[in-house]
């Protein structure tokens, strides 16, 4: 005989509500975790996309352009409109302009009002902009190589994947510098490395890696945040040790400090590296995520990401686009890494790669890493606040370590 339901008419009805309260909360955080593993895949790990972020993308109108050349700290001033989030366009230190057709500096601010700001200005390449036009902020600071005033030349590195461009900067003596950029996928990243290096009197090489415009691609598109790069980076080593290098200084902003870890931890070479510089380090893309996702919000909604979901997006995100979220963590056994000594340069405001990463390097290995903190500094922007005291500790750091 079927069964039936003999509870009362109230714990049937509690029932069918805890049913439906657990179906809402799994399509919940199945959508939920959906969405936001898409959202990983696009911000971090899709190479098209990561490609497409470094086209140019100018919000902010000239007001005004004075190419007085006495002004101190520039070849002029330009007078600039704040927009609604005036919080970069504010900070002081140095920074790149660019817009369609030229690039410069801005550095010291002159004068500000509720509506504009005028700040000392360089022009680099190309004419000045037009009152009314638009242009960009630019941390990189300078469009290229030759415009820091580095005698730059092109080269090309064998690796793992085909034939990789980089830049080699000369130098005096057998200890080169190696340089690996960030997710931006753009060796610009490095200038104001190479600046410091050129400084130290080091030979220097400014690194292209898979996917990056101009070298091969990986087979999936896809960042590996140093799982696939690391062989990459090798193939620069063997190159500058074929070239006389004796000894090698590794330097990697944000998604490269990854790289260079990853390398520390599996190459044969890893023992010809004397010193490792790192900027804004990504040392577990687990923890970056996480740190980054309690400034999102949900769809529609507007409510903060809850932890579930971030959890959700993670877990999704390794089944659909093969993310070992473990091995992504660099800081899990830092073995590979004791007997070199570390200079790690990370900003108090970073809100892409959360400062809390360094200090767990630095508390793991605190006889051999020293980090800076640098206050109200967000990405990889050290440099910009004030490139004289960056410059200063690279240089110190090399001087004894290099």
């Amino acid at each position: 005989m079927p069964r039936t339901d003999t509870a009362p008419p109230r714990r049937r009805r509690l029932r069918r509500l805890v049913l439906a309260a657990l179906v809402a909360v799994a399509v919940f955080h199945a959508a939920g975790g959906w969405y936001f593993a898409n959202e990983i895949e696009r911000r971090a790990l899709d190479g098209a996309a990561r490609r497409a972020s470094t086209r140019p993308d100018p919000t902010i109108e000239v007001l005004a352009v004075d190419e007085d050349p006495l002004v101190p700290g520039g070849g002029g001033t330009i007078t600039l409109r704040l927009p609604s989030d005036s919080e970069a366009l504010l900070a002081r230190g140095v920074w790149g302009l660019r817009w369609e057709d030229g690039y410069g500096q801005v550095a010291g601010i002159v004068t500000r009002d509720g509506a504009s700001v005028t700040r000392a200005f360089l022009l680099v390449r190309g004419g000045p902009p037009e009152p009314g036009e638009l242009v960009e902020l630019d941390l990189r600071a300078w469009p290229d190589a030759e415009a820091a005033g580095l005698p730059v030349r092109d080269v090309e590195v064998p690796g793992p994947l085909g034939t990789y461009p980089a830049w080699f900067v000369p130098g005096r003596g057998s200890t080169w510098a190696i340089v690996v950029h960030g997710n931006s996928m753009v060796r610009t990243d490095g200038i104001r490395l190479l600046t410091v290096f050129a400084r130290a009197g080091l030979p220097a090489l400014a690194i292209t890696y898979r996917n990056d415009v101009g070298a091969p691609a990986d087979p999936s598109d896809r960042l590996a945040y140093g799982l696939t790069e690391w062989a990459d980076l090798q193939a620069a080593v063997r190159y500058a040790l074929a070239k006389g290098a004796r000894s090698i200084v590794l330097a990697g902003y944000s998604m490269g400090g990854g790289i260079i870890m990853a390398f520390l931890q599996r190459s044969e070479l890893a023992d010809r590296v004397r010193a490792v510089v790192l900027d804004a380090p990504m040392l577990d893309l687990s923890a970056t995520v996480d740190d980054n996702a309690t400034r999102e919000r949900l769809p529609v909604v507007g409510l903060p990401l809850p932890p579930s979901i971030t959890w959700a997006a993670k877990t999704l995100a390794g089944w659909r686009f093969g993310v070992d979220w473990e091995r992504l963590d660099y800081l899990a056994d830092v073995s590979a890494y004791r007997g070199r000594r570390f200079l790690v340069l990370h900003g108090t405001r970073d809100e892409t790669v959360p400062i809390a990463t360094s200090e767990r390097l630095r508390g793991l290995l605190p006889e051999q890493v020293r980090l800076v903190r640098c206050p109200g500094a967000g990405h990889i922007e050290c440099w910009n606040l004030d490139p004289e005291a960056y410059a200063a500790e690279v240089l110190a750091f090399l001087r004894r370590e290099a």
